[in-house]
């Protein structure tokens, strides 16, 4: 019997603490949604890599939604969640057809070979296919790891943040080709007054000090 990784164990123990670990931080989670629907048409066949419980999948209204994750707590959790929505299916095991759209969030960081896992990405794309990633900036990371420390944010579990330069590299040598690179929220936290001046009219000026970082690949 294969053995559970670090990553696997770490996301069984937090998953019944996600979906109410997620309200403290709706503000970043609200936006990430908005995000991804400015990326991912509706009613389309859609894949999501690491899909904890399914709200991000669900978010996204697709035709057919298949979300898989590492954790077979988080997808037991996912299942009972969204069990009237048959549309979307949830497993541990990767899916075997072909998607409109792949996308991944705040997964790249937790995984032990990510060169592996776009080469398996780029088998299930098509030459219209689009696959979406997106990540904290990695100039966040000592912020995210005192705030950890503090008990302000969930915990993280074993992880490496990426540069997008090495990621990149990644993703060209697995068959893909990166065609949108950007930013969004420079404040991924609600403060009055602040939170809404500084990502109105600070963050265009200062996109690459935002909390998310995001990519668009095709296959080629």
């Amino acid at each position: 019997m294969k053995s559970r990784s670090d990553v696997e164990k770490h996301f069984d123990i937090v998953a019944g603490s996600y979906d109410s670990g997620k309200v403290k931080y709706s503000y970043y989670y609200g936006n990430l949604k908005k995000l991804l629907k400015t990326l991912i048409l509706k009613n389309k066949r859609v894949f999501e890599i690491g899909c904890g419980t399914g709200d991000l999948l669900n978010s996204v209204k697709p035709k057919y939604g298949y979300g898989m994750d590492i954790s077979s707590e988080m997808i037991r959790i996912a299942n009972m969640k969204y069990s009237q929505k048959k549309q979307i299916h949830f497993s541990i095991k990767w899916p075997k057809d072909k998607f409109d759209y792949i996308f991944m969030s705040d997964v790249i960081e937790h995984l032990e070979n990510p060169v592996e896992t776009f080469q398996k990405i780029s088998k299930l794309m098509g030459p219209k296919t689009i696959f979406i990633n997106t990540m904290a900036n990695p100039i966040w990371e000592p912020v995210l790891m005192v705030a950890e420390k503090l008990r302000l944010k969930m915990p993280e579990g074993k992880h490496k943040r990426i540069k997008y330069m090495d990621l990149g590299f990644m993703i060209q040598e697995s068959g893909m080709k990166i065609t949108r690179h950007g930013y969004r929220l420079l404040i991924p936290i609600k403060i009055p007054i602040i939170t809404d001046f500084a990502n109105k009219y600070l963050e265009k000026g200062l996109q690459k000090l935002a909390f998310i970082e995001y990519f668009v690949a095709f296959k080629f």
